[in-house]
């Protein structure tokens, strides 16, 4: 790991960022790792761990976020309204009751097509006209704009056929065009531009069928992510809500950028401004209706609310599917990921990320 002197991390607290790392490697909650911590833009941790060295791994929900910046990147451009009913751009969304939906509801989680029927075919999500035309078909299980329900995956398809719509470019050359190869990130949507394809990435495991849904975990939930985000159809296809590909390194270099203003070595991804829109917070709700708990959003980043790290004032970031946390602090200049392959139980997932981020955050000189 890297070590720096000044306004970076101490080296008891790079140590023991390692040290609870490895205890939870040996603990079984996971069988392989990645973290990566930046301070005021200087890369302090770039530790790997188990089946996670050497490899790629799957972001899940922590790719929300960076598709959320490339749409407010085309905003910012002139190219597309926030507030403009999608229907304009991409007439066939504007079906069953979704009409009004815009652009900024889908990034706050209000859009009202939160998932897909459970009969949906994920052989076919390697097919973005698929995935696309069945978004657009949704019914609206609410007004838009008028209750908050997390969207795991329909988000990204919604907004993915926005940036095509208004840019020409498929959201997985957009990402990689306008974000990733910019910024040096080791990352992708999908595995279709990684040389060596699946034998790259450190895919996940269930670990416990336990969550927050069935906590006797009879329905075996988690087994069924696994199943469902390790078909080949999910890892070469496009989610931009939840197949990003890449290391802790690229992620948290990612947020090290927004931390620093939606700025990093001379690449502006968004203004200051935007930023700060972005990760404050736009909507919260005691009840989100997906997950029927509290919740509180920014435009793609949770932010606020109650859970760590995010209860911590002007944090912000996103979670992965019981196996990834990624954050900016802009008040300790860190830029943070934390990714393994472990699908836990809720438990498990909340003192993983709570002992990471404590860690992190007492390590800062």
């Amino acid at each position: 790991m890297p070590g720096t002197s000044g306004a970076g991390l101490t080296e008891a607290g790079r140590a023991r960022i390692e040290s609870v790392a490895r205890d939870h490697l040996g603990r079984g909650w996971h069988t392989g790792a990645q973290v990566a911590v930046y301070r005021h833009g200087r890369l302090q941790v770039d530790l790997a761990l188990g089946e996670g060295t050497g490899k790629r791994m799957l972001w899940f929900s922590a790719t929300k976020p960076v598709t959320a910046v490339a749409v407010l990147m085309l905003a910012e451009r002139g190219a597309l309204d926030l507030d403009a009913p999608i229907a304009e751009v991409w007439p066939e969304f504007g079906h069953g009751g979704k009409e009004r939906c815009t652009t900024r509801h889908v990034l706050m989680h209000q859009g009202g097509f939160p998932v897909f029927p459970p009969h949906f075919d994920w052989a076919r999500m390697d097919d973005w006209e698929a995935v696309a035309t069945a978004t657009a078909a949704l019914p609206a299980q609410w007004e838009p704009g008028t209750d908050t329900g997390y969207h795991p995956v329909t988000y990204g398809f919604a907004l993915g056929e926005v940036i095509r719509r208004v840019d020409g470019r498929e959201p997985r050359d957009f990402l990689r065009d306008e974000i990733f190869e910019p910024l040096g990130m080791a990352a992708s949507l999908g595995t279709r531009d990684i040389e060596d394809d699946l034998n790259a990435v450190c895919l996940p495991l269930a670990m416990s069928e336990v969550t927050m849904a069935d906590p006797e975990g009879a329905e075996a939930r988690t087994s069924d992510i696994v199943r469902r985000f390790t078909l080949s159809s999910t890892l070469r296809g496009q989610l931009p809500a939840a197949n990003g590909i890449g290391t802790a390194e690229a992620l948290a270099r990612f947020y090290a950028a927004m931390v620093n203003g939606g700025e990093r070595e001379y690449v502006r991804l968004l203004s200051p401004e935007m930023v700060a829109l972005a990760t404050s917070v736009q909507v919260e709700t005691d009840f989100d209706r997906t997950s029927n708990l509290p919740a509180s959003y920014g435009l793609g980043f949770a932010v606020g609310g109650i859970w760590p790290p995010f209860d911590v004032p002007r944090v912000f970031g996103h979670g992965g599917q019981q196996c990834a946390i990624s954050w900016g602090d802009p008040d300790t200049g860190i830029a943070a990921a934390y990714l393994t392959n472990g699908l836990h139980d809720p438990y498990v997932v909340q003192v993983r990320t709570e002992e990471m981020f404590h860690a992190i955050r007492e390590a800062c000189a």
